[in-house]
């Protein structure tokens, strides 16, 4: 196998900023849309404004995922952390199965097996969408990165 994975000791994958603006952008303006019809007659105007409220509220939850050390995906020698909206999760390679794509109802998402250390029971877990990478280079990145740490290494 090719030397493909750099030799720093981490390497930490943000959220598409210009996909999470589109997604925002688009939400905001079918709420103004949506309010827009319902001033006209054309819809009711409280599940217009309720809507539309609910959509800028989401919209800013999403580029909240933008503030510094929000959200983010970091490969390390010991695991993987991810991290979302400032919460973490982490999983050490060992406890830390194949990476695969799993088709969803709305596209694909990475997922894996885990062994929950309380419970020694196998667990699938699914990777946030939406990084600076596509899903297929992620995929064989943290798959590199697992194959490479997961066995024992000697500097």
């Amino acid at each position: 196998m090719p030397d493909k994975i750099p030799q720093s000791n981490e390497l930490v994958v943000r959220p598409s900023l210009p996909r999470n603006l589109l997604f925002s952008v688009t939400c905001i303006s079918f709420g103004v849309l949506l309010i827009l019809m319902a001033h006209e007659g054309r819809t009711d105007i409280f599940p217009a404004y309720l809507v539309a409220l609910l959509m800028t509220a989401g919209s800013v939850v999403l580029l909240g995922s933008h503030l510094p050390n929000a959200s983010f995906l970091r490969l390390t020698r010991e695991g993987v952390e991810i991290r979302e909206l400032f919460k973490s999760r982490y999983y050490n390679w060992s406890d830390v199965g194949q990476f695969t794509m799993r088709r969803r109802l709305l596209g694909s998402s990475i997922a894996f097996m885990y062994i929950d250390p309380d419970t020694e029971i196998p667990l699938e877990q699914a990777v946030p969408a939406g990084y600076t990478l596509s899903s297929h280079k992620l995929l064989e990145t943290m798959n590199e990165w697992r194959d490479r740490w997961a066995r024992p290494h000697r500097d």
